[in-house]
């Protein structure tokens, strides 16, 4: 029986890190931001953020400007938007909020400046 390596790099963690330290330079000074962070420590950590009122799909990175909802997915170049995402993201949007993914620090700097958020 083979044994499988434990994988070591999670690169979407990365990337969320780079991003999220670009943003804190990038954003508007009073522009609110925090992380969603819901993924891992396994079913029974799940269970509990479940029973706590934690809804999956959420946007990894959630921003307040002037009183409205912005969310950032954050994928890597291979990452997929799982449906439980697309049922939220849709969700957020038909209530007034933006969504958008991102794969790149680029790319969530030309979406903060599409959305009027930058500096």
């Amino acid at each position: 029986m083979a044994v499988r390596k434990k994988r070591l790099s999670n690169p979407e963690y990365h990337l969320q890190c780079l991003i999220i330290d670009f943003l804190k330079i990038q954003l508007h000074k009073s522009a609110l931001l925090t992380c969603f962070p819901s993924g891992g420590g396994g079913k029974i950590r799940g269970a509990m953020l479940k029973r706590m009122g934690l809804v999956a799909g959420w946007p990894d990175l959630q921003i307040i400007f002037k009183g409205k909802y912005y969310g950032l997915e954050v994928k890597t170049e291979k990452g997929k938007v799982s449906e439980n995402q697309k049922a939220i993201h849709d969700s957020l949007i038909k209530q007034g909020a933006k969504v958008a993914v991102v794969r790149t620090p680029e790319e969530a700097w030309i979406q903060i400046k599409e959305w009027g958020l930058g500096r």
